[in-house]
């Protein structure tokens, strides 16, 4: 392995030393993507680097029932698809509901002017909504996965870039700070104005052994497209 490494490396160097520097900033930015890819696949199998998975979610059962539950259907992310939306434990902070999504596993915040239909809460008699249609849009959201940090491996923060020297892969200003806390491990809010905890280390970005020989293999057909020559050119 360590010599088919080495020769990689080799055929690498080659390639990069015969490409002038517009081509080396293209190829660069192709091999950038490649690399987001792998960190995206690995956030989206909830693994750190080395392969080991990313400690739990804790569950929430230290919070006190609200005594008024509430359930409504609201847009997803804020302008989607109607989702339903079933809380417990929530509290109102201006025109903002804050508290423990049911559906989403999670604590969310809602905007009181967006919600579509208040359907009544479990256990009365639901007359806001045909029970069929809740069920369905119940049903469609249970099945839904719920892996952490979605948003965050979207390429909307997660980005590529490159110039002739170099390629990188990197969280945006406004992603970074909450990318950090969790990459480390820290304390943070769990949403503005709300109780802090402490959570665990997860990595969310970095290259395991087996991630060299990958990148090169791809630097190198990259190349090989760029120069004319190479094993996708031969083909």
């Amino acid at each position: 392995m360590a010599e088919d490494l080495a020769q990689l490396h080799d055929i690498a160097a080659a390639c990069l030393a015969a490409l002038d520097p517009p081509a080396r900033r293209r190829l660069l930015k192709r091999l950038s993507g490649d690399i987001r890819r792998v960190q995206q696949r690995r956030m989206a199998a909830q693994k750190a680097p080395d392969g080991s998975s990313w400690p739990k979610r804790k569950p929430r059962r230290d919070m006190k029932p609200a005594t008024r539950p509430v359930r409504f259907l609201y847009p997803s992310g804020g302008s989607g698809e109607p989702r339903l939306v079933d809380m417990r434990s929530w509290r109102q902070q201006g025109k903002m509901m804050i508290g423990f999504d049911r559906e989403a596993d999670g604590l969310r915040t809602f905007k009181e002017s967006r919600v579509i239909r208040w359907i009544t809460p479990e256990g009365q008699a639901d007359t806001s909504m045909d029970a069929s249609a809740a069920r369905s849009v119940q049903g469609r959201v249970r099945r839904r996965a719920q892996p952490m940090f979605r948003g965050l491996r979207s390429s909307r923060w997660l980005k590529a870039g490159a110039d002739s020297e170099a390629a990188w892969v990197e969280f945006t200003s406004r992603a970074s700070r909450i990318a950090r806390v969790h990459h480390d491990g820290g304390r943070d809010q769990v949403a503005p104005g709300g109780p802090e905890i402490d959570y665990p280390r997860r990595e969310l970005i970095g290259f395991a052994p087996s991630d060299e020989a990958m990148l090169l293999n791809a630097f190198i057909d990259h190349a090989g497209d760029a120069l004319g020559w190479g094993r996708r050119a031969g083909r």
